[in-house]
């Protein structure tokens, strides 16, 4: 790709931009696009993350997580609080998720709500670990349920993308499931839309996931977007350095501040009962130019990624200082 973008080309194929905008923005091309290149990439990412397969995906976790329930083929128990693509998998595959937990928790669903939720019909469980607000499922208690119980173990790991990458994170999970998605775009440095899903599974069953992932992508994918995953996760591989500077470095704010104690450094989820709401506070973290993950009626999250430094620590911490004096 890189060689034919350099060169003089006379383009006459898609895309319409003809290179313009961006040269490696090519098609697949007889003689040019590289599929070795990217099965190489695909057994890179899959050892990276310890499982035994990987796909890139161009269409988001979304699209891997649509591709695993489609898969199941069955009736599954979920979490209540799920994405929304996992319920769009279910109701594409005419299969009942059966929702456990408590609506609006901020912590996983245990091995308990699924026990208590099983029946004989019942024949996966998807799992959202890590959640929204950085805590981590009983990955080790659910694996074992699952196999004791033969059930297909499905996690949305989208928001667990870093994991793994450093003794100061959590462990990876994608070697204790069947089936598990992450986003690399949005804990890892890869474009928008970037994310991979993995599996564990023999390789009859492994085609037949791979061809799910065809009928919920594009038959027009970018390839940049899988570059840009490539390109992530071989930079995780060597931020740990990155993790334990950025871990010291916002230490201080979550003895100082209301953060919960969750299981991701990366993740500071600032509690605002005391500070006039969430929605409030966020107010008057925009007004001097700081922007959060997400904003509920209570909570404030902020996403720290290697990307991010002492730098932006301080001046989170600098923000909240002049927020919360205003707010009490």
């Amino acid at each position: 790709m890189d060689g034919y973008a350099a060169s003089d080309a006379l383009r006459l194929h898609t895309p319409g931009h003809k290179g313009k905008l961006i040269a490696t923005d090519i098609t697949e091309l007889d003689g040019v696009f590289p599929d070795a290149q990217l099965e190489a990439a695909e057994r890179f990412v899959a050892s990276a993350y310890g499982a035994k397969n990987a796909r890139l995906l161009a269409g988001g976790s979304s699209q891997g997580v649509k591709s695993a329930v489609l898969y199941a083929a069955s009736d599954g128990i979920v979490d209540v609080n799920s994405h929304r693509s996992v319920f769009d998998g279910f109701a594409l595959s005419g299969k009942r998720a059966t929702a456990v937990g408590r609506k609006g928790d901020i912590r996983p669903i245990t091995v308990k709500d699924i026990d208590g939720a099983l029946t004989d019909n019942i024949g996966c469980v998807v799992v959202t670990s890590p959640t929204y607000f950085g805590y981590a499922a009983d990955i080790d208690g659910i694996s074992e349920y699952c196999k004791r119980k033969g059930l297909l173990f499905i996690i949305d790991g989208a928001h667990g993308a870093h994991y793994g990458f450093s003794p100061h994170l959590p462990p990876r999970f994608s070697d204790k499931c069947d089936i598990c998605n992450v986003s690399a775009h949005k804990t890892l440095g890869a474009l928008t839309q970037s994310a991979v899903l993995l599996d564990n599974l023999g390789d009859a069953n492994a085609l037949k996931l791979r061809n799910f992932t065809d009928v919920m992508g594009t038959t027009s994918p970018s390839y940049l977007l899988y570059a840009s995953t490539e390109d992530a996760v071989l930079a995780a591989c060597g931020h740990g350095e990155k993790y334990a500077e950025l871990k010291s470095a916002t230490e201080h704010m979550r003895r100082e501040f209301p953060f919960l104690e969750n299981d991701d450094f990366t993740r500071l989820v600032l509690d605002c009962g005391a500070l006039g709401g969430g929605q409030a506070f966020n107010k008057k973290l925009q007004s001097v130019g700081v922007y959060a993950e997400l904003v509920t009626n209570r909570y404030v999250v902020f996403l720290f990624t290697a990307a991010d430094g002492a730098a932006q620590a301080e001046r989170l911490n600098e923000a909240l200082r002049d927020c919360i004096r205003e707010s009490i």
